[in-house]
């Protein structure tokens, strides 16, 4: 499209009428002087460009204030879209650049350092904003390289980076106090979750008498908030980041398996410098061997008696609470089950689950008793067996 513009023109005119008894007739009508600049013709898709320029493209800031003006630091910014399916993750990518003399081309690559191009190599915007559904690592940090560069080579480069890129639901567990119970009202669990993203501040708790989403027929949903976990108290080093251990394998996905390893600290230690996706670790001390685990036991994994393996959790970046439950009317023989719903700022929503309690307010039947003396019930407190959890014990006499 060709554009053609007359920035000024002036024209001095001059007229000369006469007035008749009936009419009036003009004399004289015309241009007494006339002045205007030169036209200025121009396609308005082509850009003029200068093979002299001597500066690189200017790096524009990357929001914009109240005044619709842009404003603050300059360069990029990333962000990972939410409210998608954990399995067709996509991120967003900002950029703006602009050069007065030349083309401006964007092209961005990521990787798991500072520059680096070894998780997606150069590839070009084609736009100062840019949405990519991408499958991308997650439990790392991944860092945005974005280079915009004008006809004449010269480049102006910046960076931007997420501390994780998540396509995993919360996982985690429901773990109740104690499997068997003689409670006539009380329930206790605690909720533990592991996960890389920030969580909500809000969450949920129901009592029902199956595992999962709709496990909320006694108590049902309930606001629950959750904590950071704390480190462990009484332990030095690496071991202080992890949970005391439980007897086991994890049953999961292995990130990383070193043997041999002498020490649990040395495979402690490991788990750190992995990063933060190595949530907990397996160690079996006869045969020093170490496997990291990107997951903890829950619904997804399980632990198996195996050798003299044990399991260690990671504390620092999981979250849980205490749950007490008081005033139920329980019932013989039933199972309850506490479930949890968590949710991410990513929107993935995820429904941890527990193995549940039994409430059992009788004794074990001894079958026919002839000549007996006496038979009677009482309550025996913490007397009744040396492997008794002495937690809320109750008053009924259930002991036989």
């Amino acid at each position: 499209m060709n554009l053609i513009l007359t920035p000024l023109r002036l024209e001095l005119r001059g007229f000369v009428k006469i007035r008749l008894i009936f009419k009036t007739k003009t004399i004289f009508d015309r241009a007494i002087w006339r002045y205007e600049t030169p036209s200025i013709q121009k396609n308005i898709f082509t850009k003029k460009t200068r093979d002299d320029d001597p500066s690189p493209p200017e790096v524009l800031p990357s929001t914009i204030n109240e005044r619709r003006r842009r404003a603050g630091p300059e360069g990029c910014i990333v962000n990972q879209v939410s409210n998608r399916p954990y399995y067709d993750t996509a991120f967003t990518l900002e950029m703006f650049a602009q050069d007065e003399v030349s083309e401006v081309k964007l092209t961005y690559a990521i990787g798991t350092h500072k520059g680096g191009t070894n998780v997606q190599s150069w590839t070009e915007m084609g736009g100062n904003t840019l949405l990519v559904p991408a499958k991308l690592p997650g439990g790392i940090p991944l860092h945005w390289t974005v280079s915009a560069t004008n006809t004449q080579g010269l480049s102006s480069t910046v960076q931007c980076s997420l501390n994780t890129y998540d396509s995993t639901l919360p996982d985690g567990r429901v773990e109740h106090a104690y499997k068997f119970s003689s409670h006539p009202s009380k329930i206790v669990a605690f909720i533990i979750v592991v996960e890389d993203s920030p969580l909500k501040e809000m969450h949920y708790k129901a009592v029902g008498f199956s595992p999962g989403q709709y496990g909320n027929q006694f108590v049902g949903w309930e606001e629950a908030r959750l904590d950071n976990s704390p480190l462990r108290q009484g332990v030095t080093g690496a071991l202080q980041h992890f949970t005391t251990p439980m007897d086991g394998k994890l049953i999961a996905n292995v990130l990383k398996t070193a043997k041999p390893l002498r020490t649990i600290e040395s495979c402690a230690e490991l788990c750190m410098n992995h990063g933060s996706n190595c949530v907990s670790f397996s160690y079996e001390e006869h045969s020093e061997t170490c496997d990291l685990h990107d997951q903890v036991a829950g619904a997804n994994a399980y632990l198996r008696i195996s050798g003299t393996y044990k399991n260690y959790e990671r504390l620092g970046i999981g979250y849980h609470t205490s749950v007490e439950y008081e005033n139920l009317p329980l019932t013989q023989g039933t199972q309850y089950f506490v479930n949890a719903k968590v949710t991410n700022l990513l929107g993935y929503v995820e429904y941890l689950i527990g193995e549940g309690t039994m409430v059992d307010f009788t004794p074990p039947e001894p079958g026919l008793i002839k000549n007996n003396q006496s038979d009677f019930m009482r309550a025996d407190e913490c007397n009744a067996s040396v492997s008794q959890r002495c937690l809320e014990v109750t008053w009924r006499e259930n002991h036989r």
